[in-house]
């Protein structure tokens, strides 16, 4: 049973003092029984010695006799023992009863008075069940004198003042125990207080204060409590918000963070690290089965959870490549980092086909080049083969000229050293000056050309530089694989925007993008259409891809440097637009994209001033 320390107090106060009252009961009435006890063998000593002087004096009597007539003289009970042991007289038996009494020899007084001194014991009488107290001495004629008295008064004496002292016990026990009752609920009451305040701060209750009075033991600890509550607020405090902005950091990392108990299971998993493993808002609890069934990451997990830490390893998973590192933790469990590398595992793949790429488109032209001028260094060679031998160099050189500048311009579009510098511009006026520059390779094929633009469309929100290498890219493509009396048209037309896909690349894009004053501008969609041979669906997504080409053999053969499209694509997008193809085989081929148009076609307004970052454009 659990008691409070005002019960254990008050309990306490009252076991004492019943202690004491019972030590004083017992204890009085040992003292007084000792001392009733002396007093009255005090008097059996003085009876005794007159009871000897009779019985010296009558040696006529029998023994017996003598005891019967002693015991009248003095009321108490005479006993004339032989030094044998056997009774011969008592003053209170007779007859059969006198013979059938045991033998005394055995009893300490009767041993004391055989042995020539005085005799005393306090027992109960075997033969008559009272308690006595028994005095004897020899006598002259060799017999043993015993007076016994009963100890009913004296044991009645001392019953009655024990009961006394037990009373008044009990009264100071009743009275004794209130007042340590209330006593005990005073002493304890700042110690209940302490108590509830330290319950408190243990339910996490910091803010509650132990209140006592005085400078006592028990302030002393309230104070010190307090003080301990104070300073666990401040450092939880402090603790809670370095947890915080722990939480946020972990929160805030691009890399994906897991940490898992000694069982593998999910203690926790930042937002990176969830949009990896396609995992539910709250994935604690779930099995590494669950996060990923690779068998990589279920090695790595058990691993770190048997106390290796793993170096970086790459792992892949739904597609994506991670390069993943696990730490075992103290305490058990282990903590896992995964870096996405997917888009830098793509850049190196892009990298590694660009140069390849590269290096194969400048290789045809140097290798002519090298060739045909060491033709040329024959001194025998005709005039009219050194001539078309040094055409053949000066065209080979002109193609090589090409390729490093289509890289030039895609670096800087890339790079972002190519700002858009927008302005109103005539989306006939640039494409009949692009056509311009095409005038012979147009002759030779006799193409048709021609320009429907609606006064709607008419005018457009781009860098004029931009729209005519836009428009010339296409244009040079187009007739590259038109035949003969084939035809070439740009069309417009107002459209509402461009596609979904790129609106949520805007979305995206961390700078600014193009705009008028005005607000949002509405947008022209453009198209460049050729008859030409037309190319395949299964090339229609990677035509914009730089040095991709859907007839490698014909490109080359007529000097393609297969970025023109990509070309194409960056520019286009760094307007906010979007760019796409459709071809039918034998039918020709669509090159359609879009751009924003003015709200005000006034071209007074500082127009100029806009730009667009390359962050913008990339991102977009």
């Amino acid at each position: 049973m659990h008691l409070r320390a005002d019960q254990k107090l008050f309990l306490s106060y009252l076991a004492v003092i019943a202690a004491v009252v019972v030590a004083l009961t017992l204890g009085v009435g040992s003292m007084l029984r000792r001392h009733l006890t002396g007093m009255v063998a005090d008097d059996m000593s003085r009876e005794l010695a007159l009871v000897r002087t009779l019985e010296e004096r009558n040696p006529q009597l029998d023994a017996d006799s003598l005891a019967d007539w002693l015991g009248h003289i003095t009321g108490r009970r005479i006993t004339i023992i032989a030094p044998t042991g056997v009774v011969r007289g008592d003053s209170e038996k007779d007859g059969p009863a006198l013979a059938a009494m045991e033998n005394h020899g055995n009893r300490p007084e009767v041993r004391a008075a055989i042995r020539g001194r005085m005799g005393e014991a306090v027992r109960v009488s075997s033969t008559i069940g009272t308690e006595y107290l028994y005095l004897a001495i020899p006598a002259s004629t060799g017999m043993i004198i015993r007076v016994s008295v009963p100890l009913r008064e004296v044991n009645r004496a001392v019953t009655r003042v024990q009961r006394g002292i037990f009373g008044v016990g009990v009264i100071a026990l009743v009275l004794t125990g209130l007042l340590s009752f209330g006593f005990s609920r005073v002493v304890t009451h700042p110690l209940r207080q302490i108590t509830q305040a330290a319950r408190a701060m243990s339910a996490g209750d910091l803010t509650q204060r132990a209140r006592t009075r005085g400078r006592d033991e028990l302030a002393e600890m309230a104070d010190s409590l307090n003080l301990l509550a104070g300073e666990l607020q401040r450092r939880l405090g402090q603790l809670e918000g370095e947890r915080a902005e722990m939480q946020t950091l972990i929160d805030a990392m691009s890399e994906g963070v897991i940490a898992v108990d000694p069982q593998g299971r999910v203690r926790r998993a930042n937002p990176a690290a969830r949009k990896m493993f396609s995992l539910a808002a709250d994935p604690r609890g779930i099995s590494p089965e669950e996060v990923a069934r690779r068998q990589a990451y279920l090695e790595m997990v058990g691993r770190v959870l048997a106390g290796d830490a793993v170096p970086a390893t790459e792992l892949t998973v739904d597609g994506r490549s991670l390069l993943a590192t696990a730490q075992p933790l103290p305490p058990g469990g282990a903590v896992m980092v995964f870096l996405d590398v997917s888009q830098l595992r793509r850049l190196e793949d892009v990298r590694r086909d660009f140069v390849a790429n590269a290096s194969h488109e400048l290789k045809t032209p140097l290798t002519n080049i090298r060739g045909y001028s060491e033709t040329l260094l024959d001194p025998d060679l005709p005039p009219e083969l050194r001539t078309r031998f040094a055409g053949t160099v000066k065209d080979n050189a002109e193609r090589l000229q090409r390729i490093v500048d289509d890289l030039l311009d895609l670096s800087r579009l890339e790079s972002g050293g190519w700002r858009v510098q927008p302005e109103i511009v005539s989306v006939a006026e640039i494409a009949e000056d692009a056509w311009s520059a095409f005038g012979d390779a147009a002759a030779r094929k006799h193409a048709h050309f021609g320009v429907d633009v609606p006064h709607d469309a008419e005018f457009v929100w781009a860098d004029p530089a931009a729209l005519r290498q836009i428009l010339s890219n296409l244009f040079s493509n187009a007739l590259r694989y038109i035949a003969d009396e084939g035809e070439i048209s740009v069309t417009a037309r107002p459209a509402a925007g461009p596609t979904a896909e790129a609106g949520r690349r805007r979305a995206e894009a961390p700078a600014e993008a193009p705009a008028a004053p005005g607000g949002p501008r509405p947008w022209v969609t453009i198209e460049v259409q050729d008859t030409g041979a037309g190319i395949p669906s299964a090339h229609l997504p990677r035509i914009f891809e730089r040095f991709y080409r859907a007839d490698a053999a014909r490109s080359r053969e007529e000097g393609g440097t297969g970025l023109g499209l990509a070309i194409v694509k960056h520019m286009v997008e760094g307007h906010g637009g979007t760019v796409c193809a459709e071809s039918q085989l034998g039918r020709g081929t669509t090159i359609r994209f879009t751009l924003p148009t003015p709200h005000d076609p006034d071209p007074s307004g500082d127009e100029s001033t806009s730009r667009i970052s390359a962050e913008a454009r990339f991102a977009a």
